[in-house]
């Protein structure tokens, strides 16, 4: 069940944008549409674990969300109400067999203030990290997602009270997924890292860093025997867990081969960035090859109880 203080996503087309709203209140923010309509700038956040040792890993995350179904189609701009929200990352900045060892686990909104943009930071101790982290059954998957639908809920509402000015963000989601739009993405196509590469972002925006590189991998096909695909890209630190799209295209091809277009910049969500991919033979060898698990992954994760349940 939502509760009254539910939080909303608003649909521009095939456009996901969030927002929270009251549920008999107007109330709400980031209904305006921003000047990138995809709003891929609002899509990711920093991620910084810290251990008991005084060790600090810091690396890039994603917002992922669940619709509520809707017990009827709608067209054009409308609200829906989301069922949850959870924060995605790579399971090798966890590191869940040391989850005691966590002191704190912190992502960040983004909130206006003054003539800047400034982070506002959520953490979890271990225990409550324990209890909303999600991983795979299979060990290799390098992917973590952990519940945040409360604490999102309770905190934007909160900033809301306040007054604070805090900025619209948006998720990947299911309708992002290959084969739910009509983008097709194949070899040799671009693919877009979004994330925060050696800790690098526009710190007067808040903005994340956008870098380009070029599918190897047919999707749906297991690269290795694995459940991920390779593209060339050149890793830099702080880029694991970083969120892997396809370039962003206002149109794209029905399954009936007609062209569509979108008012709103479409792309299609194709995994989770896990960090450079390397042959450990004899020597690593290594060619500038980026490792990316799969978009399905992220559903597998949540399928499977909480890790300390």
């Amino acid at each position: 069940m939502l509760d009254q203080r539910s939080i909303y996503v608003y649909r521009l087309g095939a456009a996901l944008l969030f927002a929270l709203a009251l549920r008999c209140q107007a109330q709400a923010f980031g209904s305006a549409v921003p000047a990138d309509s995809a709003n891929l700038g609002g899509l990711t956040t920093p991620i910084e674990v810290k251990f008991a040792d005084g060790r600090l890993l810091q690396g890039s995350g994603f917002f992922y969300l669940e619709l509520a179904p809707e017990t009827e189609k709608k067209e054009g701009p409308h609200w829906t109400a989301i069922s949850h929200v959870y924060l995605v990352t790579a399971k090798h900045l966890i590191q869940p067999k040391r989850l005691k060892d966590i002191v704190s686990f912190s992502y960040a909104l983004r909130v206006g203030d003054g003539d800047h943009v400034a982070w506002h930071r959520l953490e979890l101790d271990s225990k409550e990290l324990g209890k909303r982290l999600h991983i795979c059954a299979n060990e290799v998957v390098d992917v973590a997602v952990v519940d945040i639908y409360d604490q999102f809920n309770s905190e934007t509402m909160k900033l809301i009270g306040e007054r604070a000015q805090l900025l619209s963000f948006s998720a990947a989601s299911a309708d992002k997924f290959p084969g739910a739009s009509p983008i097709e993405v194949q070899p040799g196509d671009d693919v877009i890292v979004i994330g925060y590469p050696l800790g690098i972002y526009d710190v007067f925006n808040k903005l994340p860093i956008f870098k380009t590189g070029l599918l190897n991998t047919p999707i749906g096909m297991r690269f290795n025997g694995m459940d991920a695909f390779l593209f060339d890209f050149r890793y830099y630190e702080g880029s694991s867990g970083s969120l892997i799209i396809s370039r962003p295209t206002h149109v794209g091809f029905s399954k009936e081969g007609v062209l569509e277009e979108s008012k709103s910049r479409e792309y299609v969500f194709l995994g989770v960035y896990q960090g450079e991919y390397y042959l450990n033979d004899i020597v690593p060898l290594r060619a500038d090859l980026g490792l990316g698990w799969y978009y399905y992954n992220v559903v597998e994760a949540i399928k499977n109880p909480p890790f300390a349940h």
